[in-house]
């Protein structure tokens, strides 16, 4: 069996109107088995829910993994910031089923080999030190252990998570668990894999190649390792009215005004500001990430538009309203009234306002 030639003929038959689509994984490898799955991603025009399905198609495993433009790279996004790329590996290393973009599925590919090959970047100052503790305290665990089964427990942790550490350290992806932690080691560090694997049912050994793993990332930390800060006890910020500031991310149609961001005030995971759409005038179609949206209408008749079941959908707000827009859902503001331009507040879970601007509420 080709796993290409019946991936294939699976989205033909299936999804027939995919914009693209790609099978990857293991079965494209040398490291194929009896079991191995066709990992198909398949990017649709216009769906509404990303979800994941396992079938059998003539003879194979199956793993279904269907997306919309939008939420696909919402669920890369969401890989590369957990260090766990696996989806990103799928798409770039694997083959392209169909292409009916003109490209962007290569494009796509190209895009996340670059990425991937740049690396996750080190570890911040507080994932280097929180990687230690923990290995330190696993390390002491092990050490004192008087339960076999605990023992054992004890030692998989051990080996897992010497292995996050050093993958860490050296600025390497860490996989998604099991089979692809080790393969990202062993790709890594193919010594400290094998040391990892003959020393697992050896504590004492195990604990030796633990502590090389800790030395490399700056020794034990324990003993006086301290967590401290005081937010309890910090300045408030007045940002006054005439201070508002347009140098924050814009769509056509609208203009957005910085109250409360990092730049302004300080913030860490709260963006805050103002909206102003002028009369008889309607947005570019976008979202905003990961970001949830509050909206309150100061002053006004806006209409916020987006897709259900594939049909526009229209609320009309009015000053006094409320409405609330989930991460990475397109839509628009519009501002039908001829005269009189329409104004809102606008609070999003993240600091910086982001702004993805769409060809189309489809995403």
């Amino acid at each position: 069996m080709d796993p290409v030639t019946d991936a294939r003929a699976l989205v033909e038959e299936m999804f027939p109107g995919a914009l693209y689509a790609f099978v990857g994984g293991s079965v494209l490898t040398g490291r194929r088995t009896s079991t191995s799955d066709l990992d198909v991603v398949v990017v649709l025009d216009g769906l509404d829910t990303p979800y994941r399905e396992s079938l059998r198609w003539r003879g194979w495993p199956v793993e279904l993994y269907l997306h919309s433009e939008t939420s696909l790279h919402a669920y890369l996004d969401k890989d590369f910031g957990m260090r766990r790329p696996s989806l990103a590996r799928m798409c770039a290393e694997g083959a392209v089923l169909a292409d009916r973009t003109g490209g962007r599925a290569s494009d796509l590919q190209s895009a996340l080999g670059e990425r991937l090959a740049e690396g996750p970047g080190g570890l911040t100052p507080d994932q280097a030190e929180q990687a230690r503790y923990v290995l330190s305290d696993l390390l002491d665990d092990l050490a004192g252990v008087a339960d076999a089964g605990e023992e054992a427990f004890i030692r998989w942790e051990v080996a897992q998570e010497a292995a996050r550490t050093a993958l860490g350290v050296g600025r390497r992806w860490q996989g998604g668990g099991g089979k692809w932690l080790l393969r990202e080691l062993r790709a890594h560090d193919p010594g400290l894999a094998a040391e990892l694997l003959a020393a697992h049912d050896d504590s004492v050994r195990l604990a030796a190649v633990a502590s090389g793993v800790l030395e490399r990332a700056g020794g034990r930390l324990w003993e006086g390792c301290r967590a401290e800060g005081d937010p309890f006890h910090q300045p408030l910020r007045h940002v006054p009215a005439g201070e508002l500031t347009g140098d924050t991310a814009q769509s056509s149609g609208m203009r957005r005004l910085a109250a409360i961001s990092g730049a302004t005030a300080g913030s860490t995971r709260l963006w805050m500001g103002q909206t102003h759409v002028a009369p008889a005038t309607r947005s570019s179609d976008h979202h905003h990430g990961a970001s949830e949206t509050a909206i309150y209408v100061v002053s006004g008749t806006p209409a916020f538009v987006f897709l259900e079941d594939s049909k526009e959908v229209r609320i009309e707000a009015g000053p006094g309203d409320y409405v609330y827009v989930p991460p990475y859902v397109p839509h628009r503001e519009e501002n039908p009234d001829p005269s009189k331009e329409a104004v809102v507040v606008i609070a999003r879970s993240t600091q910086e306002a982001i702004v993805v601007n769409l060809p189309g509420l489809a995403g």
